[in-house]
């Protein structure tokens, strides 16, 4: 067997094993299954060169002929029809083309069949509509690649034409050449053939044209890596000749030495290349390094944005970037710093859910460019007719097709407002705590797997460091609590006592033997004894460790309860309205803790309307947005509890520091009462931010996790709605569990 027949059985299996890995794709598109229709053509057509060159088949000569001359002329028609469907070309405009093609195949097939396979003439007919069919499809990729849009698709269409070229030139030579000519590089034309299929078919897995270029560098590494072990090993075993006994022993040798070896080797080897062909993309990496590394020592979130992206930025490879987390006063993600054109000055939970809904189904990082090729793909199945689409989309239903190109448009929309590239999620265990973008508006592509692989680990990085930042600032907390409880032990003990003594003192007096003034001193000293009484009791509530008894209740019923106790003490001029949903919307709770925290709110907004008002008290149920980040994730809806008053409102710059402790701006407050209503609502798991219009007035939201028990209560008897529930739940169960049977089966 010579080495043109070698290379023919080599193409051979390589593209049928390239047709059957296309036909094994799961919900393969029509692209794939045309692919396989072309690999399998010329898989055939190379079983036939390689058998009527194989001597020891040569009885069968005139079959082989007849396999040869079938598949070679449904070469061009399978060859049109794939890159015509991998271009996105509609029918209509090519279907003169199409019907050409087939026209030639048929009788082509033709001659296969009839007793024209013995004439020389009709064999060198079909050789010629061949060469022509090829020039055709050749003419195809040419003119897409004058029109395409971007540098990107130029590229990648370059790549495609000129392996067109090289593997039609060299395969045809090497086909329609006989023998008896000295052809100068034996089997080149097949293993053209089959490195042309082989990076076809990884255009199709890999749409990124960064991602070719990583695939051919990985092509040089192995060769490069091929030669050295082939050098080692050859070396090592070739010296010792026809000595039987010395050719096993350095066989040994050499396995021993190459495992040794391989690990190491592969490494050098693979940086080697990627620094001489891919030195910015090596540098960029060794940059990344650099930079999670530096991160190690930081504990401010502030400090890792600052580090991080100004080093990010000091490589020139991207012109925005941005560190997002998510927000302490009210759902959404805020950015913490920024280099580059602003980003939105927030994000909304709504608007993040697209993101975080990619996100959580397996992506790692969203990329606005596949966004947008998805989107293309999408969008071309959209003016198709249902049937049309089910079949181009590989059964996905039209609504399906619609949904995503909502979902992924909305993606974009939210990365647009990011300047965005590339957004990867920092992630604390299963929920959010912020996103790590960054773009390079220049090209379209603008980092390569190794280089978003970096950006990963940084990001991972980012996601640690603002987690131990949490965890650190509640020791700093605790510590702090732990100071102030015992002052606070120490003020109870001297200040309580001499205040006492003072109190009962003044209350042994007789004030009706007194004078009205000095009656009157004797009252403003019992009430600011009393006040300091209550400022040493708020120390102690404050630094004392909080013990909750967390139990399913009604949040309506304990507002009810406590605006009830409220009543006798609302100001004159001030109007309560209770505005409470109808029915029960059940927390886990500790309710002498909510009830509270509900006092303390409503105190604070009689005290702001001294002139009168309205303190309006709300109740409702809101989805709980951040709920998509982990897919599966049973997030409870959010009972939200609002206060609004019509009062002045807070300004802008009290409203950041108006939960710490301490901070007050009543004559005679102690500034502890929002914070123990802060420390109160984050034990129940819950939040509570404050709104302050422009035009006045101020509102405080609490939030909580709302409780749902989807079994029935005990010592009730199900109702027709229970049973119905249970019923739907039964059929959903069902119909998941014959899916996965069906997935099975298939």
């Amino acid at each position: 067997m010579d080495i043109r027949t070698q290379a023919a059985l080599l193409a051979a299996i390589v593209t049928l094993a390239l047709a059957v890995a296309a036909l094994l794709r799961e919900n393969r598109s029509r692209v794939f299954t045309v692919f396989a229709i072309l690999a399998i053509d010329l898989s055939l057509f190379s079983v036939a060169i390689c058998f009527l060159r194989w001597p020891e088949f040569g009885f069968a000569e005139t079959w082989w002929n007849r396999l040869a001359v079938a598949s070679g002329s449904l070469i061009p028609s399978a060859a049109l029809a794939f890159y015509l469907e991998f271009l996105g070309v509609a029918r209509r405009p090519a279907r003169r083309a199409r019907n050409a093609m087939l026209a030639g195949s048929l009788g082509g097939l033709v001659v296969a069949a009839s007793p024209l396979i013995h004439v020389r003439l009709a064999r060198f007919a079909v050789a010629a509509y061949v060469l022509f069919g090829l020039a055709v499809v050749i003419s195809v990729l040419l003119n897409r690649l004058g029109s395409a849009a971007t540098r990107v698709e130029r590229a990648r269409l370059r790549y495609l034409l000129v392996g067109a070229l090289v593997a039609m030139v060299l395969s045809a030579a090497e086909v329609l050449l006989p023998a008896s000519v000295n052809y100068p590089v034996e089997g080149l034309g097949s293993i053209s053939l089959t490195i042309y299929m082989f990076f076809l078919s990884q255009t199709l897995l890999r749409h990124r044209l960064l991602d070719l270029h990583e695939f051919l560098g990985k092509i040089v590494v192995v060769t490069a890596l091929g030669l050295v072990l082939a050098t080692v090993y050859g070396g090592l075993v070739s010296w010792v000749g026809d000595r039987r006994e010395l050719f096993y022993f350095n066989t040994v040798v050499a396995s021993f030495v190459i495992l040794s070896l391989f690990e190491p080797l592969r490494h050098r080897v693979e940086e080697w290349v990627v620094a001489t062909l891919f030195n910015e993309r090596y540098e960029l990496v060794r940059k990344l390094e650099l930079i999670r590394d530096r991160t190690a020592t930081v504990i401010d979130p502030a400090e890792l944005a600052v580090t991080v992206l100004d080093a990010l930025v000091e490589t020139r490879r991207v012109t925005h970037a941005s560190l997002w987390l998510l927000a302490e006063d009210r759902p959404g993600f805020r950015p913490i710093e920024s280099r580059g054109p602003a980003p939105a000055a927030f994000l909304e939970p709504a608007a993040a859910r697209a993101l975080m809904a990619a996100v959580a189904a397996g992506q790692k990082a969203v990329l606005l460019e596949n966004l947008v090729r998805r989107m293309a793909e999408l969008q071309r199945l959209l003016p198709a007719g249902p049937a049309e689409a089910v079949a181009r989309s590989g059964r996905m239903a039209l609504a399906a097709v619609e949904a995503e190109l909502k979902r992924l448009s909305d993606a974009r929309a939210v990365m647009a407002s990011m300047k965005a590239g590339i957004c990867m999620p920092l992630a604390a265990g299963d929920r959010p705590v912020g996103f790590f973008a960054c773009w390079d508006e220049r090209v379209p592509e603008a980092f390569a797997s190794d280089e978003i692989a970096a950006l990963l680990e940084v990001a991972d990085r980012c996601a640690l460091v603002i987690e131990n930042s949490k965890l650190y600032q509640q020791m700093k907390e605790r510590d702090r609590l732990a100071a102030i409880g015992e002052m606070s032990a120490g003020l109870a003990h001297e200040i309580r006592n001499p205040l006492a003594a003072i109190k009962g003192a003044i209350q042994y007096l007789d004030p009706s033997k007194l004078p009205v003034e000095d009656r009157e001193f004797l009252e403003i000293v019992v009430d600011e004894v009393n006040r300091l009484n209550g400022v040493v009791s708020q120390f102690l509530d404050y630094s004392r460790p909080l013990k909750t008894a967390l139990v399913p209740t009604d949040v309506n019923e304990v507002l009810s309860r406590t605006l009830k106790l409220l009543q006798s003490t609302v100001p004159h001029g001030i109007e309560l309205v209770a505005d409470l949903t109808g029915q029960p919307q059940r927390v886990l709770c500790d309710a002498e803790q909510l009830r509270q925290v509900f006092i303390n709110l409503a105190q604070n907004a009689f005290q702001a309307m001294p002139g009168g008002g309205r303190l309006t008290v709300t109740t409702t149920v809101v989805r709980d947005e951040l709920a998509f980040w982990r897919e599966g994730a049973r997030r409870p809806d959010q009972v939200e509890i609002r206060f609004s008053d019509t009062g002045p409102g807070i300004p802008e710059d009290e409203r950041e520091r108006i939960f710490v402790p301490f901070f007050t701006t009543k004559e005679k407050g102690t500034g502890l009462g929002l914070a123990i209503c802060l420390r109160l609502v984050k034990a129940h798991q819950g939040t509570i931010v404050v709104r302050s219009p422009p035009g006045g007035g101020a509102e405080f939201i609490v939030a909580l996790p709302a409780f749902r028990d989807e079994r029935t209560e005990p010592g009730r008897a199900a109702t027709p709605e229970d049973l119905q529930a249970r019923q739907r739940r039964r059929e959903r169960a069902e119909a998941r569990l014959r899916r996965r049977k069906s997935r099975r089966g298939s």
